[in-house]
């Protein structure tokens, strides 16, 4: 005996006393009470778990874009507070000078030349 027949059994079973509690009732309130179970279990068909279903995924993204948002704001915000470097004049000279940069290669022999030119 398979699975899939122990699970048609069951369900035979269950309806055989479901049916059985009906016996008493009134016919019209029978009649609705199987209507019902029809309508139920053809929406039980139809409607297939997804653990990825639209429904569960539209609050999950909403709370992680709101979670991005907060962390671009916090690193917006504290980089703007951040002071800018003070470079010192040397520094920027030599970042915005359009001559020959290499010169500063031999940076060290051009402040010898000037310290013995001074001297003289």
């Amino acid at each position: 005996m398979n699975e899939h027949e122990t699970e048609q059994d069951f369900l035979t079973r269950v309806r055989r006393e479901l049916d059985a509690g009906l016996e008493p009732l009134d016919p019209s309130v029978s009649r609705r009470l199987q209507e019902i179970r029809r309508s139920a279990l053809k929406q039980a068909e139809k409607k297939s778990f997804s653990l990825f279903s639209m429904p569960r995924l539209v609050p999950l993204g909403a709370f992680a874009t709101l979670a991005v948002a907060a962390v671009a704001m916090s690193l917006w915000f504290s980089m703007r507070q951040q002071p800018i470097p003070n470079r010192a004049a040397d520094e920027i000279e030599v970042l915005t000078v359009q001559g020959n940069l290499e010169m500063y290669k031999d940076l060290e022999f051009f402040q010898w030349l000037a310290q013995t030119h001074e001297h003289r």
